[in-house]
């Protein structure tokens, strides 16, 4: 776990689901022990897997206690908000809001709209001067300008060389307050990277969902029982840019201005997926007229940003209306340098042989291409790119999920095959799930001889192969179970033992054939009880013995005392 980057993984919270692997426009996930990771040097910062996360696994790092204690610490903080703060609060007033921002400690708040309009004049410049690039591409969302440079670097060039409007803003705040720290609030994950780029010019990015809970802390939930800011001014047609088509509304208003002759050939692509097509499919030296294409990584814009409230287009898309169309043009008459080169930062991507993927497949259980079943499941499009992501390490074995399931039914069968009992699971309706071949044995010739036709007997009527349905019905219906319940059937005795797999819904049972055993019980049984027979009859035979013997001996004995006893005397006499 990396909590210094803007957006990491916590392990322990993983489970195992793929969902970011399979949602990640750039596979940017790594997955060691089970565990899935995002790699920074991959990310590009869209915030997809935080959203995708069923189980908060994946998280953005949380600079709220950085902004507190800077605000805490010095009296001259300035926020630039970003104008899709119209959707994220609708129904505020502006001026209000600023009112609540001053509450939490900022000197000065004032929109990134300003720098919009900045990039807007400079972009528009560009087009109308330039001859050598037919092809703009915006460089206003910093997501797409990773996702440029990471993975289709030949188009670096044809990013507009100026910075982000954020960056533009922060340019012309140090302008007005040299020595002041910036912070920016804003829906978008992207921004926290971008201030890792230049520490120097933004201070903290926050995004509204740590904006919000601050507001929560500092009890300001309603900005409207405020009052407003008498300083507040509307920004210019810069509150455009959060929605599809905001950026080139602003751009083309500025080209016609300063070229009004001059062609200029609009584009709106918006989400990932839209601009990979784009980039892989568009060729810059078949262009006959410039073009400008203003791409944003969000699907709808950045009012449905990662981190916004309620990710919703057409909602956002008519707060912002609301706001933005209060706004006039705001055409700057001086502005800072806000030029930039943007070049390839290509990932080092590994390439393998044939051989080696194949080799990869082979042990996946994919030995001819139509066992490339192509799923998905394990979050990689097809089969041969997830055999090369592990061999870069980028991904295991078992996230293959027909491998593994291949594997379970192996061990299941080797395990079923391994059993003494009969085993079989059936539904409620008694219908076998599945069971081994033992259990179709025990039943007859007829039993097993349908279980060689169809292994397993998935489907067959199990009250009609035994004669003790009403057993399984028993704990279907009640749920409790029987354990080592004899039964005769034929003159055969079985032990049974029914259980539950799914309360109500799925039973097994395990039965044994115990008639061999249960005849050497009783012949053992009847063998101890001739054998206590016959030793209590010796006894009593002894003990008679023993008693005509004393009885023998008692006359005897009399008989010699009588025998031996002295004279009476006076008998005599």
């Amino acid at each position: 776990m990396d909590a210094l980057a803007p957006v990491y993984s916590v392990n322990a919270q993983c489970r195992d689901c793929y969902k970011c692997v399979r949602r990640c426009p750039v596979k940017a996930i790594r997955v060691e022990n089970d565990h899935a990771v995002v790699s920074p040097e991959d990310c590009i910062y869209c915030g997809t897997c935080v959203a995708t996360c069923p189980n908060h696994a994946k998280m953005v790092r949380d600079d709220l206690r950085t902004v507190r204690n800077l605000v805490a610490a010095r009296k001259d903080v300035i926020l630039s908000l970003a104008p899709s703060f119209a959707s994220e609060f609708p129904g505020v007033d502006p001026a209000r809001f600023v009112t609540a921002m001053r509450k939490l400690g900022f000197a000065h708040v004032r929109e990134t709209a300003v720098g919009a309009n900045i990039v807007s004049r400079r972009v528009a410049e560009l087009m109308a001067q330039s001859r050598a690039h037919r092809l703009q591409i915006s460089s206003a969302c910093p997501v797409v300008v990773e996702l440029i440079q990471r993975y289709y670097p030949r188009f670096s060039a044809y990013l507009t060389p100026v910075d982000s409007p954020v960056i533009a803003h922060c340019k012309a705040l140090r302008e007005e307050f040299p020595s002041a720290p910036v912070v920016f609030a804003g829906p978008c994950v992207g921004k926290k990277y971008e201030r890792d780029l230049q520490p120097e010019l933004l201070h903290t990015a926050l995004t509204f969902e740590e904006l919000r809970r601050w507001m929560v802390l500092a009890g300001v939930e309603d900005p409207n029982k405020l009052p407003p800011a008498e300083d507040y001014k509307l920004p210019g047609d810069g509150a455009y840019y959060p929605i599809e088509g905001g950026m080139l509304r602003s751009v083309e208003r500025n080209f016609r201005a300063l070229a009004p002759e001059g062609e200029l050939q609009p584009m709106v692509i918006t989400g990932i997926q839209a601009i990979k097509s784009m980039l892989e499919t568009l060729d810059p030296k078949t262009l006959e007229q410039p073009v400008f294409v203003e791409a944003l990584a969000c699907p709808g814009g950045c009012v449905c940003g990662p981190k916004t409230r309620v990710r919703c287009a057409a909602g956002g898309l008519l707060d912002l209306l609301r706001h933005a169309r209060l706004t006039q043009p705001d055409d700057p008459e001086t502005f800072p340098d806000i030029g930039r080169h943007y070049r390839a930062a290509q990932s080092e991507r590994k390439t393998f042989s044939e051989e080696e993927i194949r080799a990869t497949l082979n042990a996946l259980g994919k030995f001819k291409p139509e066992d490339e079943l192509n799923c998905a499941g394990c979050g990689y499009d097809s089969c041969r790119e997830l055999a090369c992501a592990i061999l870069a390490k980028n991904a295991e074995p078992q996230m293959c999920v027909s491998r593994m399931r291949q594997l379970a039914l192996k061990q299941s069968s080797a395990i079923d095959r391994a059993l003494p009992y009969g085993l079989v699971v059936a539904d409620r309706q008694l219908r076998i799930i599945e069971c081994n071949e033992r259990f179709a044995t025990l039943l007859g010739d007829v039993a097993k001889m349908a279980y060689e036709a169809h292994p397993g007997l998935r489907d067959a009527d199990l009250g009609r192969l035994i004669p003790y349905p009403q057993l399984f019905q028993k704990v279907l219906e009640t749920g409790e179970e029987i354990i080592r319940q004899t039964v005769e059937v034929e003159g055969r005795l079985f032990s049974l033992t029914i259980f539950n797999v799914d309360v109500h819904e799925v039973v097994g049972a395990l039965i044994l054939d115990i008639t061999e055993t249960e005849q050497k019980r009783l012949a053992l049984i009847e063998k101890a009880r001739t054998v206590v027979t016959n030793t209590a009859k010796t006894v009593q035979e002894i003990a008679f013995m023993l008693g005509r013997n004393a009885a023998e001996s008692e006359l005897i004995l009399d008989s010699a005392v009588e025998m031996f006893a002295p004279i009476d005397l006076e008998e005599r006499l």
